[in-house]
């Protein structure tokens, strides 16, 4: 499986991603692959499907993830599943959220129109905190 972004030169292979004991999403710790939440929608299915990954690590360096802060509506996202299909999807939006206040309902919604949500970290870093402050959120709707 795989994410590619190609204005933003944005390849990642995906995994399956669950949750983590404090109830986030679990996210690969190789800041060079994207998660897709195993819980939810497959792209093209009906609901948000989430894909997110790691913006950068400390002796990683940045992440795969991390152009999505430059996302821009019209750009194209390719996904590619596991029995090697692609799926094109074209960028509507792309929001900077607080992390306290994420829509959370919305970005992992499992009905309504199919979309694709794209979530790294953004924001300031907060050293007390060991993070970024918020999520860059970047929502694409499907090509035909």
């Amino acid at each position: 499986m795989r994410l590619e972004v190609p204005a933003l030169r944005v390849d990642a292979p995906l995994e399956e991603s669950g949750v983590r004991p404090d109830g986030q999403m679990a996210l690969p710790d190789d800041v060079g692959r994207a998660g897709w939440y195993r819980f939810g929608p497959v792209p093209g299915a009906p609901g948000s499907a989430v894909l997110a990954g790691h913006v950068d690590d400390a002796e990683q360096g940045l992440g795969e993830l991390a152009p999505l802060r430059e996302a821009e509506p019209g750009q194209e996202v390719l996904v590619t599943d596991a029995a090697g299909a692609t799926t094109r999807w074209r960028v509507v939006a792309r929001e900077l959220l607080d992390k306290q206040a994420l829509p959370v309902d919305r970005l992992f919604a499992r009905a309504g129109p199919p979309r694709l949500t794209l979530v790294t970290c953004g924001g300031p870093f907060l050293p007390d905190v060991g993070g970024y402050r918020d999520n860059v959120v970047v929502v694409a709707e499907p090509l035909p």
